[in-house]
């Protein structure tokens, strides 16, 4: 891809979250009721996606680098949401569980990641405090950022095969 080609993606893929938030079509969207929907939601599919990226850490030589590097954000995401819980004094949700066999397609690993992204934004409405909205809109960018390499990640798998 060439240079322009792939500054092009990367504007595009770090703007997409938030054109689904503009998007009146928003088919498949959900709508949460509050807070902790929120939260509970951004639990379980950050749970999944370390789950997924761990097992495909496992297994594909080169792929710990990133795994540890998400797993870094997402721990620091996961202490920020426990301290804006005890903030907003939403109940802590019970651990997410993860899958019991998780795909260890990169296809697999981005659907879950683009659900994450897709929680933190749809959820923004829900929040009710600006404090909240910042902070969760921040973890948003960091998975948007997530998704990109991803996306990277499967094109230059595609090219290779």
């Amino acid at each position: 891809m060439a240079s322009t080609g792939r500054r092009r993606f990367l504007v595009g893929a770090a703007a997409a979250p938030l054109a689904c938030l503009a998007r009146p079509d928003r088919a498949g969207a959900t709508d949460y009721a509050s807070a902790a929907d929120v939260l509970d939601t951004i639990d379980r599919r950050a749970a999944d996606v370390d789950a997924r990226l761990a097992a495909i850490a496992r297994a594909v030589p080169g792929a710990q680098a990133f795994a540890d590097s998400v797993g870094a954000d997402h721990a620091r995401h996961r202490a920020q949401r426990e301290r804006l819980r005890r903030r907003l004094k939403v109940a802590a949700s019970a651990p997410p569980t993860p899958p019991e066999e998780a795909d260890l397609s990169l296809a697999a690993l981005r659907e879950a990641q683009q659900q994450l992204v897709h929680a933190h934004a749809e959820g923004l409405p829900a929040l009710g405090d600006g404090g909240a909205v910042d902070l969760l809109a921040r973890h948003m960018v960091d998975a948007s950022r997530h998704l990109t390499v991803i996306d990277l990640w499967l094109e230059a798998e595609e090219q290779r095969g």
